[in-house]
């Protein structure tokens, strides 16, 4: 294939002057020239090349509390040996697990850790990214252990094994993902002779089974890759820092300059993944969830060469645009598609590139997938037709400008990896390195016609993808994810000279000129300099319905703006039918305002609205000259949204699909969908929705309409380049539109937590996709409440310090699994919580008895810490709390997040640093031991949740109450490792019996001997009976457990715990039985209907705020409890009681006068009226 633009690579030997660092005289070339800059942009800039011709970049960010480094090797996947898929993959992995000089395994992750960090890499096909963010104190640290990767790696052998489970893990997890499984096809049917068709993860056969059968020794192997790859000459370094550019050069020279210099080992690619065997091929697949996809694949040549003048932005635009005249409209008023997508891959990959148009479709549109692609084509047809369009070009460019010149900061790490993956283009210029991707460097209309020509109906093939096909039968299978998949001809009718119907051809244009374009810029700045940014934001307004807050931008002094809504109403969420309802408002509302609004999203001035809890959110940023009308036209549109009968039922079909995707999350997500149902009420599961959605109709959702604005409370947020008189403006402007009724708040939080008692509680999640190979555990431990701020930033501390640990054993050293983790959790009341996350091939009951020792071990660690190690965690955590706010959008975020909690904690940040500081190791130790240690919690209260893949063994309720935890997890560790041949009671018969004095070895030659004594081994319980017969073996006389094994360890977990009293026997009072819970011999309640157990528990309430709410409009303070009145000029008046200190919201004037009965009926009667009686404006 042509190449796209015959040029040369940049110049990077001019203004490269030689310079030594000013520590230790180290030579390196330095870049003398300038760098073009965002103006926004106060970070300082230093470009060298080391002597081992690696490139780096030093990026001095003066106000950063956080450094962050990322390396890119130009090598990836692309780089695989056929007979070894994955290499590439699998050397990411390995290079973290110890170095000649730092050989310790885990020092890295430790080291960051330590230091408020974290880390991370991936593989591609053209690059390998490694990238950490670390504490600034500790990056010099941090690096030196980093550069020893790309030094002196080790390759430890006895390492391999284990992380090829890693691996394995990590594909298998990715097993039933759409999205995985349809790049793989999209490879899997490339051309063969191309790297771009190989398999890139890899898995344990592709690795070390390939290895195995030819002979080759796969750490051998894995060496080889590096060597013949790893040079620093294709290496890109970025290091982000508050420290002076002579440090960080010093820093990037002495630490990477012994990285051995090999020259270009850039792998040299040839041929196209499209060649003419390939294009003209119509693909239907089958997918995992319903869905009904269409994909254009287009060969294209590499892009890199005009990234500057970027083509194909031009083109990506007018293809994926929703206004009238579009593909998409035209689509979407045929009820054919719900989405559309363009984007080329050119710039990415070097050498080659594609151009994919993705359709999002209807079972309608799926059908007609023939007329689909002779409306592209049709438009396509158009637009060389027009010619290329310099006035549309230059409406991109100046968006692109504008956004450059203004660019938000963003965080480290992103930054750094960002910059280090860009590197490898060899056309940018050392001028161009930070602006190259974004702007757009002049009208070609040549280079624009040029693109337009590759996409032509002799250039492309096609991909449909559902669950069923009708037309064709889907025997191929892809061979890693098993994909069902048909290949044939497309027709010629297809492939040349396409017919667009001419009625359609008609309708379709160009877009007009953009409305939202930001063309003023100005910045207006508070009337008096401030030397302090503020903290707290303006109340304009409070009362009843509305309470509006402004922060006019006293720090970035950016033309951006960012405005929030929260439209809470009792209606939102008050049933599964009513929750539906107003998710599908939110979908069809947004839908229509995309195609109305598109140009708004072209110039960046993105909006949205969506269902939140209890509430419908607003949101719109972006130039702040555009959100107010912007925000006005979304308030409109939702206040008066007219349903349209062909659109609702497209889209009540596809949040039908979309609820039956959720079924093939992984059991991950839906453990943490499942802790919120558990949670929090009102809160809906997967099968309350679906069943809900019988009766979800077109009438129904018009009614919704009417009562969700009927009876509301709004809050509103306007932040960033405004004054005052506009923020009020726009306030006014939402309670004329909305024309809100007063309404009890008492009837708007309808969100609240369950106040769960002391226990320990276990719920079995059910699986619903019976493919799916892993199974998952969140053990949840109930801590202090979300308002006591002590308990909240100990509770921070300990979860960085529980997250590596955890991930240390349980992961790396244990490998039970690919994603394992510490996070927090927490919502409006109720209390924090601690979790442990673990996804993985083991059995739950197995998992959750490494977590529990892990988290009895770990209050030794907490004894064992060092003061060093203590501070270093405290004045990491508080260095991250005092970082300074990145952008509006930051600032906006962090207020909206005070006030949507109705905490109004302003200075919470402030109060946080100051507990951080009076931390002390004791307060870590009092905490554990209050709260997540069993021996000495006297409120012990603790929820499992287990999801069970279907492919193990998993134990009956009845097995549940008759043994031991430590007896199943035996049991289901036997049954993972094939062993079939005892039965439960066998496994307790003889752990009970077993001497405890025995070593393991021993234990486990006379388990062996067990099964020995079994003529005809069999499995009793009724569980493995129904198992697939797959999982039964015929036990042999002689066999050997290695004391290495999952089945060792089990051992003697339950060998250890036989004599243990039972602990959570007397936490909770209430005997569960009457609801049909089971308890374990331990004491732990199994939940067997969770929505019985719910009812059975208290539920929070919110704190009252301490914040004195002071509104800019002065509203009349009353002598008693006002009832919700309304004026006629337009101000809404608020509910007040009299108070020394300041007015009382009305709801908690409610709260504290509930006694009064007659102001309750007052209000009531109030509530109650009928919309179209009310004056309220």
């Amino acid at each position: 294939m042509e190449s796209f633009n015959n040029c040369k690579p940049a110049d990077w030997e001019t203004n490269f002057e030689s310079k030594l660092t000013v520590e230790s005289s180290l030579p390196y070339k330095e870049y003398t020239g300038p760098i073009e800059k965002s103006g926004n942009d106060q970070r300082q800039y230093r470009l060298i090349r080391l002597p081992n011709n690696l490139t780096a970049l030093c990026v001095q960010d003066v106000d950063a509390k956080e450094a962050a480094t990322s390396l890119s090797v130009n090598v990836g996947s692309g780089a695989n040996p056929v007979e070894l898929q994955g290499l590439a993959h699998f050397l990411e992995h390995m290079l973290f697990l110890g170095t000649e000089k730092y050989p310790k395994e885990g020092e890295y992750d430790a080291y960051l850790s330590k230091n408020s960090g974290k880390c991370n890499a991936y593989t591609s096909f053209i690059e390998t990214n490694y990238y950490f963010a670390v504490e600034n104190g500790a990056l010099e640290g941090a690096l030196d252990r980093f550069a020893q990767f790309f030094i002196s790696p080790l390759f430890n052998a006895d390492c391999v094994d284990r992380e090829l489970k890693a691996v394995d893990s990590e594909y298998k997890g990715n097993l039933q993902s759409d999205a995985r499984r349809i790049y793989q096809l999209v490879a899997r049917t490339a051309n063969s002779a191309h790297p771009f068709s190989q398999f890139p993860t890899g898995n344990i056969g592709t690795l070390k089974g390939a290895a195995e059968e030819l002979g080759l020794d796969l750490r051998e192997e894995l060496i080889k890759f590096y060597h013949k790859y790893y040079s620093a000459d294709i290496m890109r370094l970025v290091v982000v820092g508050n420290h002076s550019l002579d440090v960080l050069s010093e820093w990037a020279t002495s630490k990477f300059s012994d990285i051995k210099s090999k020259g270009n080992t850039r792998p040299v690619i040839d041929g196209h993944p499209l060649d003419k065997a390939v294009l003209g091929k119509m693909v239907h697949y089958k997918t995992v969830c319903e869905k009904y996809e269409l994909k254009l694949q287009f060969a294209l040549p590499g892009l890199r060469s005009v990234y500057g003048e970027k083509p194909f932005d031009y083109i990506n635009t007018l293809l994926s645009h929703r206004e009238p005249g579009s593909i998409y409209s035209v689509l979407r008023n045929n009820g054919w598609a719900t989405a559309i997508s363009a984007h080329s891959s050119g710039m990415y990959y070097d050498g080659f590139g594609t151009y994919t148009i993705d359709i999002t479709a209807t079972p309608e549109g799926l059908e007609n997938y023939e007329a689909i692609v002779s409306i592209i084509f049709g438009y396509i047809n158009m637009l060389v037709e027009s010619g290329p369009q310099e006035w549309y070009y230059q409406e991109l460019a100046l968006v692109s400008k504008a956004e450059f010149d203004f660019k938000d900061k963003e965080d480290a790490e992103t930054y750094a990896r960002t910059l280090s993956s860009g590197g490898h283009n060899q056309y940018v210029s050392p001028h161009q390195v930070l602006s190259h991707s974004a702007l757009h460097t002049g009208f070609k209309a040549d280079l624009i016609a040029k693109g337009l020509r590759y996409l032509n109906p002799g250039n492309y093939r096609l991909f449909i993808g559902a669950q069923e096909h009708k037309a064709v039968e889907c025997k191929l299978e892809e061979k890693y994810y098993n994909i069902l998949h048909h290949v044939a001809d497309m027709p010629s009718h297809m492939t040349s000279d396409v017919k667009c119907n001419r009625n359609i051809a008609k309708t379709l244009h160009l877009p007009g000129r953009n409305k939202f374009l930001p063309e003023n810029l100005s910045v207006t700045k508070p009337a008096t300099p401030v030397d302090t940014p503020a903290l707290e934001p303006v109340l304009l307004r409070k009362n009843d319905k509305f309470e509006a807050w402004f922060k006019q931008d006293d720090q970035f002094f950016t033309p951006h703006g960012h405005i929030g809504l929260t439209i809470s109403s009792e209606y939102v969420d008050n049933s599964p039918v009513n929750h539906l309802l107003s998710t599908l408002l939110c979908n069809l509302v947004l839908v229509e305002l995309q195609e109305q609004l598109f140009s708004a999203l072209k110039a960046n001035n993105n909006f949205s609205i969506a269902h939140g809890k209890g509430s419908i959110d607003v949101d719109v940023h972006g130039f702040s000259s555009g959100l107010p009308l912007l925000l006005k036209t979304l308030l409109q549109k939702l206040k008066t949204f007219e349903v349209n009968a062909q659109q609702f039922s497209i889209y009540l079909a596809k949040l039908e699909r979309t609820l039956q995707s959720k079924r093939h999350d992984n059991p991950r997500q839906c453990l943490y969908k499942q802790l919120d149902a558990v949670n929090m009420v009102p809160a809906f599961d997967q099968d309350m929705l679906e069943e809900a959605l019988k009766n979800v109709t077109l009438d129904g959702l018009k009614a919704h309409i009417g009562l969700l604005f009927s009876k509301a409370y709004v809050k509103m947020l306007v932040s960033g380049n405004y004054t005052q008189e506009v923020a009020l403006n726009a306030s006014n402007q939402v309670l004329d539109i909305l024309q809100l009724q007063p309404v009890p708040r008492f009837l708007v939080n309808t969100h609240r937590t369950l106040d769960i008692e002391s226990g320990y509680y276990i719920q079995n999640v059910p699986i619903s996709d019976q493919k799916c190979l892993n199974s998952a555990v969140i053990c949840v431990f109930y801590c202090g409440s979300v308002d006591d701020t002590q308990d909240a930033v100990t509770l921070r501390v300990l979860k960085h310090l529980v997250h590596s640990a955890c991930f240390a054993q349980l992961r790396t050293s244990e490998q039970l699994g690919y994603g394992v983790g510490a996070r927090l959790d927490y919502n409006k009341s109720g209390r924090e919580m601690l979790m442990v996350v673990l996804e993985g091939e083991s059995n739950p009951v197995y998992t959750t008895q490494r977590i529990n020792e892990f988290i009895r071990q770990y209050r030794l660690k907490l004894q064992e810490l060092t003061a060093e190690e203590f501070e270093s965690s405290v004045q990491s955590l508080i260095s991250l709390k005092q970082e300074k706010l990145k952008s509006i959008d930051d600032e906006f975020s962090r207020l909206w997040t005070h006030i949507e909690s109705d905490k109004y904690k302003f200075d919470a940040l402030d109060k946080d640093v100051e507990h951080l500081k009076r931390l002390s190791k004791d307060d870590l130790l009092v905490f554990w031991d209050k709260y997540v240690n069993e021996d000495t919690a006297k409120g012990y209260t603790r929820l499992d949740l287990q999801m069970w893949s279907t492919k193990i063994w998993q134990p009956t309720a009845e097995e549940f109450e008759m043994y031991p935890s430590t007896v199943l997890a035996l049991y289901g560790s036997l049954r993972s490792e094939g062993h079939t041949g005892l039965s439960i009671a066998d496994a307790q018969s003889f752990v009970s019996s077993a001497d405890a004095s025995s070593n393991i070895e021993s234990l486990l030659a006379e388990l062996s001997k067990l099964y020995v004594t079994k003529q005809a081994p069999s499995v009793s319980n009724e569980t493995a009976e129904a198992l697939d017969t797959t999982d039964v073996d015929v036990e042999t006389p002689g066999i050997v457990f290695e004391s290495s094994s999952k089945i060792a360890t089990a051992l003697q977990m339950a060998i250890s715990s036989v004599d243990e009293t039972p602990k959570f026997a007397t936490l909770r009072k209430t005997n569960f039985a009457n609801i049909d819970m089971k308890q374990s011999p331990e004491g732990i309640w199994l939940i067997n209907d969770y929505t019985q157990f719910k009812s059975t528990q208290a539920l929070n309430g919110l704190q009252i705020p301490s914040y004195k709410f002071v509104p800019v409009i002065a509203e009349p303070v009353l002598t008693e409890v006002s009832q919700p009145s309304v004026t006629t000029d337009n101000t809404p008046q608020p509910s007040t009681c009299k108070s020394a200190d300041a007015p009382r919201s009305f709801n908690n004037a409610y709260g504290m006068l509930a006694g009064r009965l007659g102001l309750w009926r007052q209000a009531w009667k109030k509530h109650n009226q009928p919309a179209a009686t009310s004056s309220s404006k």
